[in-house]
């Protein structure tokens, strides 16, 4: 299998230096999505390898990944997870397995619209991971919009994402779900057509008042449907009043 492999990070797992694997496949098919590649590729078998000048977060064999969370295991704090769905693929316990083996913390990226595969990781000692970010595209009655692009797609999809996003939530929301104590972020990408202030005091009235909740810019350019790379992003200003809307129920709400 070939993955996305960014050998270090200070952005993908809050405090810590961290090396960040991207698994094949997605459930979902978010028309902002700026990595179709990687989405589109084969859960199994992943994005084809290509010759390139190098760089930081190159498409590497899945053995790469564990030589590197070897090689480095001194160096880095901790591995981060994410995809793609990373709960789609079947080499997730065996990188946190060898994570965990290497003294890292491990950071679960995912998008919640699979609660059980979820469940399993956290109610399991050896595979709980240490941090689990949510990330929330927009209100779950409109998760429809985020599988129309799906070629075996069909109307009843738009509930179930909504059905199994809400039971991740009381999933995150329930400590004792946990084999250990599970630090949980939440995030949201504003997209103008997609979060609108309706879509905010949805989503709030979801999560605990403490919440941890961030926000970031949409950046239009490679969008998987390239119609999207037209859509003008909010302003400074406009982003700034959805956080405040935001605050009203979860003072902890800011744009990263």
């Amino acid at each position: 299998m070939n993955v996305g492999l960014q050998k270090t990070s200070l952005v993908n797992y809050p405090r810590r230096l961290a090396a960040a694997v991207f698994l094949p496949g997605c459930n979902l098919r978010c028309p902002y999505c700026y990595n179709a590649e990687l989405v589109c590729a084969s859960v199994l078998h992943g994005p084809v390898i290509r010759a390139s000048a190098g760089g930081n977060n190159d498409y590497v064999p899945v053995e790469a990944v564990f030589e590197h969370i070897e090689k480095r295991k001194s160096v880095l704090q901790g591995l981060v997870i994410s995809g793609g769905e990373a709960l789609l693929s079947p080499v997730v316990p065996e990188l946190i397995v060898r994570a965990k083996k290497a003294g890292l913390a491990v950071k679960l990226d995912t998008n919640g619209l699979l609660p059980d595969a979820l469940q399993a990781l956290l109610g399991d000692r050896a595979l709980c991971p240490d941090m689990v970010a949510l990330d929330i595209k927009t209100n779950p009655s409109r998760y429809g919009e985020l599988l129309a692009a799906r070629q075996d797609g069909s109307p009843a999809d738009g509930l179930h994402a909504e059905t199994a996003l809400k039971k991740t939530l009381k999933l995150l929301q329930t400590p004792e779900a946990s084999a250990h104590p599970v630090e949980i972020e939440y995030r949201t990408v504003f997209v103008p057509p997609l979060v609108q202030a309706a879509d905010i005091q949805a989503i709030a009235d979801l999560l605990q008042h403490d919440a941890q909740w961030f926000f970031a810019p949409f950046l239009p350019g490679q969008c998987l449907n390239p119609a999207w790379n037209k859509i003008r992003p909010y302003t400074m200003e406009e982003m700034k009043q959805l956080i405040l809307l935001a605050q009203t129920k979860i003072p902890h709400s800011t744009l990263r």
